[in-house]
């Protein structure tokens, strides 16, 4: 687990939105219907979808294994599957060789070697193993606190897109502006805080 490493790297996030009575039973059945299954994306560059953090592997979530206190924890599991660039020239060039000899030509069109190709892009493709990572994500639901142990824009992006799908509620980044506003005493001096421009304490 991530969290768990001597060093962490996160991205820092809140949730605003008053959350209902029965949250925990209505985010189990949530994220159950979003977590991870082996091979239901079909073949695809990428895939995501929920799982344990403690068992990444398994198909099935449980409020044990979700459930901390007043904790929620969680992993972004990304599949990515991937060509060489080497391979996929080399497969492409066999390809069209074959295609010329078959059909008796000298070159091939533009838009029949964009064709070929996508082709041999997509047969390689289904022919290559998925590779996994794991993003682990822990949700403080009584302060609103989320930490998410990565700082890649693409996960990023891909939780944020996650959280607001499976939880009904939207995520909001926390950068130095906002996070000295909400430690600042009002009345001491948050006239002059204000006078900050936000972008210099990204």
């Amino acid at each position: 687990m991530p969290f768990l490493s001597p060093t962490v790297t996160f991205t820092r996030y809140m949730v605003t939105d008053a959350l209902p009575d029965n949250f925990w039973e209505n985010a189990l059945d949530a994220i159950s219907s979003r977590c991870f299954r082996e091979g239901a994306a079909g073949v695809q560059e990428m895939s995501a979808g929920w799982a344990s953090a403690r068992e990444p592997f398994k198909e099935e979530i449980t409020m044990e294994d979700i459930g901390f206190s007043d904790y929620l924890l969680l992993s972004l599991r990304v599949d990515k599957r991937s060509v060489p660039a080497s391979l996929l020239k080399k497969m492409c060039s066999i390809e069209e060789r074959r295609v010329m000899q078959e059909r008796q030509l000298n070159r091939l069109a533009s838009r029949m070697r964009k064709e070929i190709r996508e082709r041999i892009r997509l047969q390689l493709l289904a022919k290559s193993l998925p590779v996994p990572s794991l993003h682990d994500m822990v949700w403080n639901i009584s302060t609103g606190s989320v930490l998410f142990f990565s700082r890649q824009d693409k996960i990023c992006g891909l939780l944020e897109d996650m959280f607001k799908t499976t939880f009904g509620m939207p995520l909001k980044p926390v950068i130095p502006y906002t996070l000295g506003l909400s430690l600042i005493d009002p009345e001491a001096g948050l006239q002059a805080y204000e006078q900050i421009r936000p972008e210099a304490l990204v």
